[in-house]
């Protein structure tokens, strides 16, 4: 699944990233993952105690 998913490094990119896509305010303190439409879009874990932030390579291509 990893090969899918494209690091962000920075959380403020990725929340505005996310909100330029029409994604509503979202609290990035936690693992989940983030749809638009029922579409999965993205992804934040926890991997050894550090939120990485992760775009769905399918995402950045379907606007």
């Amino acid at each position: 699944m990893m090969r899918h998913l494209i690091e962000i490094n920075s959380s403020q990119l990725f929340e505005e990233y996310l909100q330029s896509l029409g994604v509503p305010q979202t609290l990035l303190d936690h693992e989940q993952d983030i749809y638009l439409q029922e579409r999965p879009l993205a992804a934040v874990r926890q991997i050894q105690g550090k939120m990485k932030f992760y775009l769905r390579a399918g995402a950045l291509t379907k606007q």
